[in-house]
């Protein structure tokens, strides 16, 4: 007898994607019914100058410290290792970002072979304070690898060294603002799942990425205090090309809500990138510094150099025309401030000996780049 499938019994897959639908459609609503308070804010100072000095935003992907990586830091008795091959692009960034993806713990084994639980040693954060790394992304599915002492140990001990983090915390939902060269650059961190778990278990010491209404609300309260905002999400499927239907939804949300640049990570492989409205995305930058040597894909990352500068518009002109359908919004070109994208320039990178990424060499570069169908590593030259 013929089995038929019940039409009652809807997949995990569907619903998760009729969520973020619905979710969209009340952020796109919201948005649309406060524009007063996105483009009038009492206590924005913005810009007044339009000969702004160009500043540079470095972004990677994920970093991983534990396991193999740290094997090979003790073996070279060099902390700064995984950053040797790459540090000369990061340390004359302005601001250099990235997700790190394994807390530091003062105790247990740090280099367990095949160990999904990360546990970074505190030493190894030599690395990335030399090289120079300002800002890391501390929300991601191994945020509680060493339990709540893992995250308030973290966040202490970077900001010790001059690290700032976002993403986990109790404060995880106020953002970070950075400003450089009379720009104020407003960074927000979030994850599909605080555990090690399948995202099966939410925590509110990890900004969650699926409560679309609260990412709505962290964006509204920080845009009008910056002059660019940036959002970081932990999201998307391990070892797939494109973004799944669900996290392209809730991009484009934080997008029309006010983000200024999406940068993705989390799949371990690099994906597509998009223009919305006028506004970046990027998916996936893929592994940073990760010993996944099994496959060239899981080898081969994505890091960006965003140059940002005066914008050809005057402030406040031609609000909404690169803004699609959302008049009433933060203008394309700038963040209140008059500023604009001048250049994006992709650096990929290939990790060799589970630990270093270097630079790819050109022939390296354009075959990265054509399995997300790119054909230039400079996505935007205005200079």
């Amino acid at each position: 007898m013929a089995k038929y499938k019940n039409p009652m019994k809807i997949s995990k897959r569907l619903l998760n994607l009729i969520f973020a639908l619905i979710a969209a459609i009340i952020m796109l609503v919201i948005s649309l019914t406060k524009p007063n308070q996105a483009m009038a804010p009492e206590n924005l100072q913005p810009s007044t100058t339009y000969n702004l000095q160009s500043t540079t935003l470095f972004f990677a992907g994920d970093i991983m410290l534990s396991r193999n990586v740290a094997r090979k830091i003790y073996t070279a008795n060099d902390f700064t290792l995984p950053f040797q091959k790459v540090a000369d692009v990061i340390k004359k960034a302005d601001i250099a970002f990235a997700n790190l993806e394994s807390p530091f713990n003062n105790q247990g084994d740090h280099s367990i072979e095949g160990s999904l639980v990360f546990n970074a040693d505190p030493k190894s954060v030599e690395g990335l304070s030399t090289v120079g790394f300002d800002l890391l992304s501390t929300a991601n599915n191994h945020s509680f690898d060493q339990g709540k002492t893992g995250i308030d140990f973290t966040t202490a001990w970077l900001a010790s060294h001059g690290v700032l983090s976002i993403g986990s915390g109790n404060n995880c939902h106020d953002g970070i603002i950075i400003q450089k060269k009379q720009l104020k650059f407003g960074f927000l961190a979030y994850s599909y799942a605080a555990h090690n778990d399948g995202g099966e278990k939410p925590d509110p010491l990890v900004c969650d990425w699926n409560d679309s209404i609260q990412v709505l609300t962290d964006i509204e309260k920080l845009k009008p205090q910056v002059d660019w905002l940036i959002i970081s999400a932990h999201m998307g499927t391990e070892y797939q090309r494109e973004p799944d239907e669900k996290n392209k939804i809730l991009a484009h949300a934080a997008i029309d809500a006010g983000a200024d640049l999406f940068i993705g990570h989390h799949p371990h492989w690099i994906q597509s990138v998009e223009q919305y409205h006028g506004k970046w995305i990027f998916y996936s930058l893929g592994n940073f510094v990760f010993d996944q040597m099994w496959s060239q894909d899981t080898k081969e990352g994505l890091t960006l150099l965003v140059t940002y500068g005066s914008s050809n518009h005057p402030r406040g002109e031609d609000r909404a025309s690169n803004r699609g359908s959302n008049p009433g919004q933060i203008p394309a070109f700038a963040g209140m401030g008059g500023i604009e994208i001048k250049k994006i320039e992709l650096r990929p990178v290939i990790i060799e000996d589970y630990c270093c990424p270097r630079w790819a060499d050109p022939d390296e570069t354009a075959a990265i780049l054509k399995k997300i169908n790119l054909t230039s590593p400079i996505l935007i030259d205005k200079n």
